[in-house]
């Protein structure tokens, strides 16, 4: 059920990029090396951020306040709300 569950999320994530590439003159312009040395750099930063949110993100046994990890967790998403803000200005 995970690889079924995982192979359905892999192509609703890259399955409307793949027709959009095909459908429009991107094709003709030989990108496709570029189109994966983009997918690998935002793998691997995607692998950074997951190895960063893992390692300083402990789980705590009780409900307690600490507020260095409140400070982290709002410090990434700032940061994620900064990027996407930056992303959309670029389009």
């Amino acid at each position: 059920m995970t690889v079924f569950h995982f192979f359905n999320c892999a192509i609703l994530t890259f399955g409307p990029h793949a027709v959009y590439f095909s459908a429009t003159p991107l094709s003709e312009y030989d990108t496709i090396e570029t189109s994966f040395k983009a997918a690998a750099v935002y793998l691997g930063t995607a692998l950074v951020k997951l190895v960063c949110l893992a390692t300083f993100l402990k789980v705590s046994e009780n409900d307690s306040f600490d507020s260095c990890q409140l400070t982290y967790m709002l410090a990434s998403m700032l940061v994620n709300i900064i990027k996407k803000s930056l992303d959309l200005a670029t389009i």
